[in-house]
């Protein structure tokens, strides 16, 4: 009798030996028990995960507050105009302010999407509890994984870890998109080798979700061909991966005329470095530079002796080096480096290379080091034990630095909370003109003002962003008069919001003083009741 998906996920390495090699299953009876058992296991462990996430969003923390990850807030907003604006254009297209819809991935602004009309809320909690759900569920893939390729207390001991280090646990509720990722490849990883088709279609939704992952998943499908005993499963899951990807590749090219945008765009970003100024690294910076080299170096060793080992583990142990040789490469050799800041050490991307890392410490701590000890095993198990509890106590030190880091991005988050309130005050009709740059705002207004999102028009794209002499906008002004008074009328604008002075629309008002009339407002925005016939 086949042995049905849940074993495979569920089934520790006694399951998967007798998977691959044939052997004797056991009794329906006590296979419906342990299934049973396992479930209330892993259910304890969901539990163990998702509870301090909860405690730390609703009662150690501000629910609607993501610290210094903005971008959540812009990645709300990527799903919240797709779902406005976007999907209204065309089949999955998706929408934003800025011009990024595309430059991360498909699959995390559609989950958000389908969220939203599932729960009906448009709150920012929505990505925060999938980021959460998608930790803890990772946490349970993380305890299986253990317990398959080493034991019990080894998957014990990494599910623990993971469920209280600080920097896992706040980036876990954060709301980034990478807690949408891991789940598909740990439970690709979990599959192996028994269905290479549904892993092919794991890692190609992984590498939806972002451009590294595109990296990791492509990298991992490839190494199944060091399995010399599953080669013929290996070329499935790559044909299959492939395939889905294809499909994917071939939606960017629909949308974007690039079939990799999102690899494309990522690499001139933060590895050539197109979107940073050319400043020279010294200082802090360089220091960084020199640390990152070295840990890409460690990746690199890692993984090759991983390569070289060929164990059961494998494709664990390339996520995990593989992460980290990416970060090394990234900020040791590529252009991002130049945005080097004091927080990089507690930011999300070093939190699976600090698990993975620690990951290996607790291997060695609960399955390598009791079968050293021989007859000492027990005394070994309450050392580790000790061990592991006293450093989890001491790494408590590191949410000092995370909150600390929060507190200028605190601030500004109250101020254009602020500000959205007076826009809204402002705001009577028609379209409102909004920097691109501030989806803390265009939160604002949508969720706690309700201003629907087909109102609201980003600054970026607008006629002068078209215009041949960008130095000069107005040189041409005779002939463009026209161009930007049609589409001040053609889109209804009525309220224009400038929240840093733009040469663009202070000459526009300085040429067109008639059809602006300031409104009040306080600290550094301004305002503009727009009048147009």
């Amino acid at each position: 009798m086949s042995v049905g998906l849940i074993d495979k996920l569920l089934g520790g390495q006694e399951e998967l030996d007798k998977e691959i090699t044939g052997n004797q299953e056991e009794g329906e009876g006590d296979e419906s028990k342990k299934v049973k058992s396992n479930f209330l296991e892993l259910g304890l462990i969901f539990i163990l995960a998702i509870v301090p996430r909860l405690l730390y969003i609703f009662v150690f923390s501000d629910p609607n507050f993501t610290g210094w990850y903005t971008d959540v807030f812009h990645h709300w907003q990527i799903a919240f105009l797709s779902k406005e604006i976007g999907f209204h254009q065309g089949f999955l297209r998706l929408w934003d302010f800025k011009g990024m819809e595309f430059f991360w991935g498909l699959l995390h602004p559609l989950v958000l999407v389908i969220l939203f009309y599932i729960t009906g809320s448009i709150s920012i909690l929505i990505p925060r509890l999938l980021s959460t759900f998608g930790g803890a569920l990772s946490i349970v893939l993380l305890f299986l994984l253990m317990r398959r390729y080493f034991n019990q207390a080894t998957a014990w001991a990494t599910a623990i870890l993971a469920s209280f280090f600080p920097l896992t646990l706040f980036s876990n509720t954060t709301g980034m998109q990478e807690e949408l990722a891991m789940p598909f490849l740990l439970g690709g990883m979990l599959l192996w080798p028994s269905s290479p088709v549904l892993i092919g279609l794991f890692f190609a939704l992984a590498s939806m979700v972002r451009a590294e992952y595109w990296l990791f998943a492509l990298g991992l499908a490839f190494s199944t061909l060091f399995f010399r005993k599953h080669r013929d499963k290996a070329l499935v899951l790559i044909l299959s991966y492939l395939l889905f990807i294809a499909i994917y590749m071939k939606y960017l090219a629909n949308h974007t005329g690039n079939w990799i945008y999102p690899i494309y765009w990522n690499f001139l970003a933060s590895v050539k470095g197109e979107w940073f100024l050319d400043l020279p690294i010294v200082g802090e910076k360089l220091v960084a530079q020199t640390i990152s080299r070295g840990i890409f170096a460690f990746g690199v060793l890692g993984a090759l002796v991983t390569l070289i080992k060929r164990s059961k583990h494998m494709l664990l142990y390339l996520y995990g080096f593989g992460n980290i040789v990416f970060i090394g490469f990234m900020v040791g050799f590529g252009s991002y480096v130049k945005g080097y800041i004091p927080r990089f050490w507690v930011d999300r991307l070093y939190n699976w290379p600090y698990l993975f890392a620690m990951i290996l410490i607790v291997i060695a701590l609960f399955y390598y080091l009791p079968k050293l000890a021989g007859k000492l095993s027990t005394t070994v198990y309450v050392f580790s034990w000790l061990l592991l509890l006293t450093g989890l106590v001491v790494s408590q030190i590191i949410w000092k630095p995370i909150n600390f880091f929060m507190q200028p991005v605190a601030a500004i988050y109250k101020s254009e909370k602020h500000w959205a309130a007076q826009i809204a005050g402002a705001y009577q009709d028609g379209t409102i003109l909004l920097p691109e740059d501030r989806p803390y705002i265009t939160y604002f207004l949508a969720h706690d003002y309700k201003i629907p999102g087909k109102n609201m028009e980003g600054q970026m794209f607008d006629p002068f962003f078209y215009f041949k002499d960008q130095e000069n906008p107005f040189s041409n002004w005779g002939e463009e008069r026209k161009i930007v008074l049609d589409w001040l009328k053609r889109d209804n604008i009525k309220l224009l919001v400038l929240t840093t002075p733009k040469s663009t629309y202070q000459g526009l008002i300085d040429r067109e003083p008639d059809l602006f009339k300031k409104l009040p407002s306080e600290q550094e925005i301004l305002l503009y009741e727009v009048n147009i016939k």
